[in-house]
């Protein structure tokens, strides 16, 4: 068990000062019923960690968590519920060191929740959950109406990291960010930052070493954690404050500059930039970077592209074929204002359609302080990452045909929702296998795809949505609906290079890339051949990113390169591209 543990149980511990927040209204720990004790809903139960304050009574207790019943939900409820029986193919994925979720094979009937509170073989999962409905008859209960977000930690802060103490132990006094002054003179207290175990090539997923020296210290760092029962704060994950305010290291106007940065300057020297991060604001056709930034505001939402690369070094991760692959998803980025600071910044949630593997990384929608912050699980300190943030308004805002709303971003994150669900359960057989034609990056991709067909498909064959178009030529929906309808064209001709596109990614959607059994070579590779530009993270990353800078968006990149604390024997590799 490592030293992360002590801190999740600690519910009735040191109560936080006004210079800690609450994660989230209502977060807790997931946890698995018995297979004799199983609701026949698909419910499991939910420990409370954090809850609205007129339900404070309910901190500590454990409560049903359920779905809220309606049409929508039940319709997606039916298509991911499953049997799960164990194929050969997990004890073949076992042998590389994946885990798969032992507690629910052979189970009938395993609901999205289930499968999510049992991806682990101990309930460790902690949530945040998006205004759930309260039950107080005939038991507690929480009812939701979307996936729950994984989460890491109870409380957070902002703070700049001081010193060790002692030296070279890890604790360390920080300072906390004073709201009034707007900087760090506020109280200095010590907390703790685990050295978290390396994995069996020797590679630790953070350290804490030196990272009072990191360049991000000076605009501090978002630290997430929990008190230990001797009132220490325990941190468990880090968040750089200077990558996710809305002020962009450098600005980018014109198309040929943007597309530049993309495929030029958003990997270039890599290795040279370890414990580095910065962010870039592109804005394809603009020519005022102030202009550019204005279009920014509280409440926006864009979709964010994300990829890592890999982790060369002393102790390099093995590459597949002399090449680094890396891994891409999609997610949502809302512009929200900091409780804080009172400043703006992102707020960003991933979409990790994700296979089975070493780390108990769950698919599923992960908190960006979870899957890249976390200090044991998350990629921030070992591995360089790029986020692209888009907005485009065709996708990322709702249409309203009088009264008619069609949300292809609503859409987007349906078709997620289910694919991630599906990745967990492997659709029954318990394993979701990648190989170089059953990957994220092609089930991502289709997500996308199928998103734009379907809302294209809704508004041509609805004949109240024909007719309001046709009597708005000059509306600004009409241009957007007509954007979206390009971008559909462009994304199909770039993700199918021979000209036909690959069976299972016709609108139906059955079949996923990455879940059930393993193919035949000969399959494997006509498969890839058939959608060569979605194997590889970075050329999908670099594509879909350059035909929405074309097609006008605003992009927002991310770019960081193994940042926190210092490991000499690692550096930072980009994700390759072939052609």
């Amino acid at each position: 068990m490592s030293d992360f543990s002590s801190a999740l149980p600690a519910l009735n511990s040191l109560n936080p000062k006004s210079l800690y927040r609450p994660v989230g209204t209502w977060t807790g720990r997931l946890i698995l019923p018995s297979a004799n004790s199983r609701h026949p809903d698909g419910s499991v139960w939910i420990e409370i960690h954090n809850a609205d304050p007129r339900y404070c009574d309910w901190v500590g207790k454990k409560v049903r968590l359920k779905w809220i019943q309606t049409p929508k939900i039940q319709a997606f409820l039916k298509r991911v519920t499953t049997d799960i029986n164990y194929s050969h193919e997990v004890e073949l994925s076992r042998q590389r060191g994946n885990r798969h979720p032992d507690r629910l094979n052979q189970w009938k009937k395993v609901s999205p929740l289930e499968s999510l509170a049992g991806a682990r073989v101990e309930d460790s999962v902690t949530v945040l959950l998006t205004h759930p409905r309260i039950e107080t008859e005939p038991q507690l209960a929480l009812a939701i109406a979307s996936e729950p977000i994984q989460i890491t930690g109870r409380y957070y802060a902002l703070v700049q990291i001081l010193q060790p103490e002692p030296p070279g132990s890890d604790r360390y006094w920080v300072c906390h960010y004073n709201p009034i002054h707007q900087q760090f003179n506020g109280p200095k207290e010590i907390v703790r930052i685990p050295q978290v175990p390396p994995d069996a090539r020797g590679v630790a997923r953070s350290t804490p070493q030196g990272i009072e020296q990191s360049p991000l210290n000076s605009l501090g760092w978002y630290i997430y954690g929990d008190y230990n029962s001797q009132g220490l704060f325990i941190v468990q994950a880090i968040e750089p404050r200077a990558i996710l305010r809305l002020v962009p290291d450098r600005t980018y106007t014109g198309l040929s500059a943007c597309l530049n940065y993309i495929t030029q300057e958003n990997w270039r020297k890599t290795p040279d930039q370890k414990g580095t991060a910065n962010t870039t604001l592109l804005a394809p056709f603009s020519h005022c970077a102030q202009s550019a930034l204005s279009e920014w505001t509280e409440g926006d939402t864009g979709i964010v592209i994300h990829l890592f690369g890999g982790i060369g070094g002393k102790k390099a991760e093995p590459k597949a074929l002399w090449v680094t692959t890396g891994h891409l998803s999609y997610g949502v980025a809302k512009v929200v204002r900091c409780p804080l600071t009172d400043e703006l910044r992102f707020d960003i949630d991933y979409w990790q359609v994700y296979g089975h593997n070493p780390d108990d990384i769950i698919s599923g929608l992960i908190k960006w302080q979870s899957y890249t912050g976390d200090l044991e699980r998350g990629w921030l300190g070992n591995r360089p990452i790029s986020d692209i943030i888009v907005k485009f308004p065709a996708i990322t805002e709702d249409y309203d045909f009088d009264g008619i709303i069609l949300s292809p971003l609503q859409e987007f994150c349906d078709q997620l929702q289910t694919m991630t669900a599906r990745y967990r359960t492997g659709d029954g057989d318990g394993a979701s296998i990648v190989t170089p034609a059953t990957s994220c990056v092609q089930d991502s991709n289709q997500a996308l795809y199928l998103t734009i067909k379907r809302i294209e498909s809704e508004i041509r064959s609805n004949p109240e949505i024909r007719q309001w178009l046709n009597q708005n030529s000059y509306s600004s929906q009409r241009w957007r609906f007509e954007q979206l309808a390009s971008l559909g064209q462009f994304i199909e001709r770039h993700l199918r290079p021979i000209g036909f596109l690959r069976s299972d990614w016709q609108p139906s959607a059955q079949e996923l890339a990455g879940v059930g059994s393993l193919e035949y070579p000969g399959l494997v590779l006509v498969k890839a051949l058939t959608s060569w530009r979605t194997i590889l993270p970075r050329r999908a990353h670099d594509d879909i990113a350059k035909i929405l800078l074309r097609h006008g968006s605003l992009q927002w990149a991310i770019r960081t390169n193994q940042v926190g604390g210092c490991d000499p024997d690692i550096q930072p590799r980009a994700a390759s591209t072939l052609f």
